[in-house]
C-alpha cells in the first residue's frame, strides 16, 4: 500500500514514514467489471485513489472517457468534488485506495503551509583521517561511530503483537525504552495524519491513535532509515540499493527459517537486515572523500574489503551475540559451514543466495551445489525449490521496500 500511494497525489509528497501511516488509515476497495466505484451525485465521504485497473467517468451529458492506472489522469483523486460530477464504473478488475476527505483535506492543506519537504543534512561531527577503515574502528570501539535505534525492538514488538494479551500500554511500554523511537511516535500521532481532537502526551495514547501494527512497520522503518544520511547524490542511491538488498536478504532468512523448521525466524529476519550493515558507515566516510565518491568501482572495493570486518565490529559493540555476529561477517562467504548444527550465518548465507537470484544478478554466482550453507534446504534443492522461496519472501519483502522507497 505505501509504494502505491506513492504515486499519487497528495502522498507523493510524504515521507516513507508518513505514507505507512496513512496506508494504515486507507482501506482497499475492489470492483468487478461493470460495478459502480463511485455514482453521479454521490455525497460519498471517502476519496477514491486508482491502485489497479481501468475505471470509466460518465459526465452529465452522456460523454465518457477511461482513465487507466499509470497514466498521469490516474495520479489524482478520482471525481474529487461532491457531489460526484461523474458516473464512475469499473472497465475489468478495479483496486482503489480509499480515504476520508476529511483526511485528505488536512494532508492538502499541510503542504500549502509548509511547502516542498527537503532532505535535512546530518551534522558532520566526525574528523577526516587518512585512514578511513582505521578511523571508522576507532569510533566503534570508543562509541564515536552514530548508531541507530536496532533492528530488534521492531522484533520484540512482534513477539508482543503475537500474544492474546497484546494491548496498547504494552506496547507502549516497550517502545518507552528507546527514547528516538518513542518521541518519533508521539511526534507522529500528533502530526496532521494522525490529527484528533487533543493533543497526545503519552505513549499508550500514541499507539492507540497510530495502530499497534503500525506502529511495528514503523520502527522497522526506523531502524533502517536513522542510520545514514549524506549530502552525495550518488552515496544516497547506493545507500539505498544496500537497504534493499539488505531487506530482501532479512525476509528470504525468515522464510527460510520457517521452511527448515529451525524455530529461529526473528533472528534470521535480523541478521538479514544487518548483512550490510558494515557498508553503511563505509559509505558515510566516502562522501566526504571527493577522489573516491564519484568511482564505483572503488566504492564497490571498500565496502567489498572492509565492509564484513566493519559490521563484525558493530555487532560486537551493540551485543547481538554470536549467532548474528557470525552471520554479519561470513555474509559473503559461499565456503562457510558450521561443523555440526544449522547456524543463522548458514540461513543468511543461503538468504543470500537467493536474494541475488531473485535480483537476476547471477555472474559470478556459485553453483547450489557449490555452496555449503545450502544444506540448510537438504539434500535436494531444485530450481523450483529456490523460485518457491523468492515467491514465498516476496510479501515480506514488498511490506518492508515499499516503506523505505
Amino acid at each position: 500500500m505505501p509504494g502505491r500511494l506513492r504515486r499519487v497525489v497528495p502522498f507523493d509528497q510524504l515521507s516513507s514514514e508518513q505514507l505507512i501511516v496513512v496506508a494504515g488509515r486507507a482501506s482497499l476497495a475492489r470492483f468487478r467489471d461493470g460495478e459502480v466505484v463511485l455514482a453521479e451525485g454521490s455525497e460519498d465521504d471517502n476519496d477514491y485513489f486508482l491502485l489497479e485497473g481501468e475505471i470509466a467517468l460518465t459526465d452529465a451529458e452522456g460523454k465518457t472517457r477511461l482513465v487507466a492506472c499509470g497514466t498521469s489522469e490516474a495520479t489524482n483523486v478520482i471525481s474529487p468534488l461532491r457531489p460526484s460530477l461523474y458516473h464512475v464504473r469499473a472497465s475489468g478488475q478495479v483496486v482503489c485506495a480509499t480515504l476520508p476527505r476529511t483526511e485528505v483535506s488536512i494532508l492538502r492543506e499541510h503542504f500549502e503551509h509548509s511547502g516542498e519537504m527537503s532532505i535535512e543534512e546530518v551534522p558532520d561531527d566526525l574528523s577526516a583521517t587518512l585512514s578511513m577503515v582505521s578511523d571508522l574502528e576507532n569510533d566503534i570501539a570508543t562509541d564515536r561511530l552514530r548508531l541507530p535505534s536496532l533492528p530488534d525492538i521492531a522484533l520484540r514488538l512482534r513477539d508482543v503483537l503475537s500474544t492474546s494479551a497484546c494491548d496498547n500500554q504494552r506496547v507502549a511500554d516497550l517502545i518507552s525504552a528507546d527514547p528516538s523511537v518513542a518521541a518519533k511516535i508521539l511526534k507522529i500521532a500528533n502530526s496532521p495524519l494522525c490529527r484528533g481532537t487533543e493533543t497526545i502526551v503519552n505513549l499508550r495514547d500514541a499507539v492507540g491513535r497510530i495502530g499497534m501494527h503500525t506502529v511495528s512497520e514503523l520502527i522497522i522503518c526506523f531502524s533502517l532509515r536513522d542510520l545514514f544520511d549524506t549530502s552525495s547524490r550518488s552515496i544516497r542511491d547506493r545507500f539505498a540499493q544496500l537497504v534493499g538488498v539488505s531487506v530482501r536478504i532479512g525476509a528470504t532468512a525468515s522464510v527460510i527459517a520457517e521452511r527448515a523448521a529451525l524455530g529461529n525466524a526473528d533472528q534470521a529476519l535480523v541478521a538479514g537486515l544487518l548483512s550490510n550493515i558494515g557498508a553503511f558507515p563505509i559509505l558515510e566516510r566516502v562522501a566526504m572523500q571527493p577522489d573516491v565518491v564519484e568511482d564505483p568501482t572503488k566504492v564497490d572495493i571498500v565496502i567489498d574489503t572492509h565492509g564484513a570486518r566493519i559490521g563484525q565490529l558493530m555487532c560486537k559493540k551493540w551485543n547481538l551475540g554470536d549467532e548474528v555476529t557470525e552471520a554479519v561477517t561470513e555474509i559473503g562467504n559461499w565456503a562457510f559451514v558450521s561443523h555440526g548444527a544449522l547456524t543463522i550465518a548458514e540461513i543468511v548465507i543461503c538468504a543470500h543466495y537467493h536474494t541475488l537470484l531473485g535480483l537476476g544478478h547471477v555472474q559470478g554466482l556459485p553453483k547450489p551445489e557449490q555452496i555449503k550453507a545450502m544444506r540448510v534446504l537438504g539434500s535436494n534443492v531444485t530450481p523450483e525449490t529456490s523460485m518457491e522461496i523468492i515467491k514465498h519472501a516476496k510479501a515480506r519483502v514488498d511490506v518492508l521496500l515499499d516503506a523505505l522507497s
